[in-house]
C-alpha cells in the first residue's frame, strides 16, 4: 500500500491498519507478488480464518471449517466500538477483502460503521457457515471493486461475482494485474475520482 498511501496522504487520507489475528502456515502459492519468497517470510503471514483444521486457507475451497473466523468478527467489532473518532472508510485486500463484506453483513442499511468500502481482490467465502450472510445481502454503502484480469490467487470472476450479487451500485476498477494493489496512473485516477465526494 506504499504508493497508495502516499498518493492519499495529499488528500489528507490517514491509514489505520489492523492485523489479522491467526498466523497462517507457509503455502507455495499466496505470494503472486513475490515469487522468490521463502516459506519463513510467508509463514509470517496473517489471515482472518482459516478454511481447514490444519491451520491453512485456500479461498478457493469450499468447506465447513472457518476456524478463527468468530475470534476475528468479534476483534475487529471491539476495534472498531473503542475508537474516539469513527472512520471514514475501510479498505481492505483479498481475504481481508472477503472478510470485510461478512462483516458489513452485520449491518442494516444506515447503519454501517464506515461511510465507503474499496475492496481489492475480493471473493465469496466458500465456508458453509457463511451461507446465511449472504442471503438476501445487499451491501447499499458506495463501494469500489479492484479487480485484476491476470489474478492467479483470486480468479477474476470470483470478485465480480461478490461485487455485482452483493453490493448495490458496485463499482469496479478492473486493471490488467495479478493479485496485488495497482497504482497505474489510471488506477489513481480512479482511487481519486471515487474518494474526492467524501472530502
Amino acid at each position: 500500500t506504499g504508493s497508495l498511501r502516499k498518493l492519499l496522504k495529499k488528500h489528507v487520507a490517514e491509514f489505520v491498519f489492523i492485523d489479522a489475528p491467526h498466523i497462517i502456515l507457509a503455502q507455495d502459492n499466496t505470494n503472486e507478488q513475490d515469487p522468490n519468497a521463502t516459506a519463513t517470510s510467508r509463514s509470517n503471514e496473517r489471515g482472518w480464518w482459516f478454511s481447514s483444521s490444519d491451520q491453512t486457507y485456500d479461498p478457493l475451497a469450499i468447506t465447513s471449517c472457518d476456524l478463527g473466523f468468530n475470534e476475528s468478527l468479534d476483534y475487529v467489532t471491539k476495534y472498531i466500538n473503542e475508537q474516539q473518532v469513527p472512520f471514514d472508510g475501510l479498505l481492505a485486500f483479498s481475504q481481508g477483502a472477503a472478510f470485510a463484506a461478512l462483516l458489513l453483513s452485520r449491518f442494516t442499511t444506515g447503519t454501517y460503521p464506515f461511510r465507503f468500502v474499496i475492496l481489492i481482490a475480493s471473493f465469496k467465502s466458500g465456508q458453509e457457515q457463511h451461507r446465511a450472510m449472504y442471503e438476501n445481502l445487499q451491501i447499499d454503502l458506495p463501494n469500489l471493486h479492484v479487480i485484476g484480469s491476470d489474478d492467479r490467487v483470486i480468479p477474476c470472476h470470483m470478485s465480480e461475482v461478490l461485487a455485482n450479487e452483493y453490493f448495490k451500485n458496485a463499482e469496479i476498477l478492473r486493471h490488467n494485474g495479478g493479485h496485488f494493489i495497482p497504482t497505474t496512473s489510471e488506477a489513481k485516477a480512479s482511487y481519486i475520482q471515487f474518494l474526492d465526494r467524501f472530502i
